[in-house]
């Protein structure tokens, strides 16, 4: 009778330094001014939603590698930290210049990657922000409203550490790489206290569908804000008073 062994988990070596030197950190500073000018346009709905004190986890859908971009720096305010995969972060060159940029977190997926996860855990432990994409990939089709299965990582961590989950959408953009159609909105924080307390394998599942499930209500109200409403928010406010679902501020 054979008994199976314990899996061991993948290690990776690190290409990049954990303290980038002065010449990644010059680009750094360059990466950041590009960030304002170049990534157009930059319209966030709802900004004032997002938290401005204490730890935030903010979670988006994926179509772009430069979807980080417009949150960095209109929510985050180059402060916090990204979730990043390893297969980026193992170029030598991109994994020093994402560290220095946003202080990227190397993410192998579907691995056990504790690393990593102790690095999440500490930047909101210390009050931080940080941003993950659920998704775990990027949508091959810029023009697709679905969301692919979120991997457990994100909300597992919001139960965790009791962080404020903040959800955010991209409206779909005609292509990946297109700098039309580039508008974001940001939801309200999502509730999970009702999860606290219980065991985590218990309860991740429901947690996450829970999550999804708000994550789509945001997708219809951006849908409806650009398609309907032609992207102007005060129309769409203005539509919405009555009923007290979105009142005009």
């Amino acid at each position: 009778m054979s008994s199976a062994m314990p899996k061991k988990d993948k290690i990776v070596k690190q290409k990049y330094s954990d303290k980038p030197n002065l010449f990644y950190r010059g680009l750094a500073v360059i990466g950041r001014f590009l960030m304002k000018i170049i990534w157009l346009p930059r319209t966030v709905y709802f900004a004032e939603k997002f938290p401005k004190e204490g730890p935030v986890m903010c979670i988006c859908n994926h179509y772009s590698p430069l979807d980080a971009c417009v949150i960095y720096d209109k929510l985050f305010r180059f402060e916090g930290r990204i979730a990043v995969k390893a297969e980026a972060m193992n170029n030598r060159f991109v994994g020093n210049f994402l560290t220095a940029l946003c202080r990227a977190i190397s993410v192998s997926r579907g691995e056990s990657d504790i690393g990593a996860l102790r690095a999440m855990i500490k930047e909101l432990s210390s009050g931080g922000k940080l941003l993950i994409f659920p998704e775990g990939t990027r949508s091959k089709d810029g023009k697709s409203k679905q969301l692919l299965p979120f991997k457990e990582g994100a909300v597992s961590i919001a139960l965790k550490t009791k962080t404020q989950l903040v959800p955010t959408i991209y409206y779909c953009r005609q292509k990946p790489f297109g700098f039309k159609g580039n508008k974001l909105i940001v939801g309200d924080p999502i509730d999970l206290s009702r999860f606290y307390g219980k065991p985590l394998h218990e309860v991740k599942d429901e947690a996450n569908a829970y999550v999804v499930s708000k994550m789509y209500e945001l997708r219809a109200q951006i849908d409806e804000i650009v398609e309907k409403w032609g992207g102007d928010i005060k129309k769409y406010k203005a539509a919405h008073a009555q009923d007290g679902a979105e009142p005009a501020q």
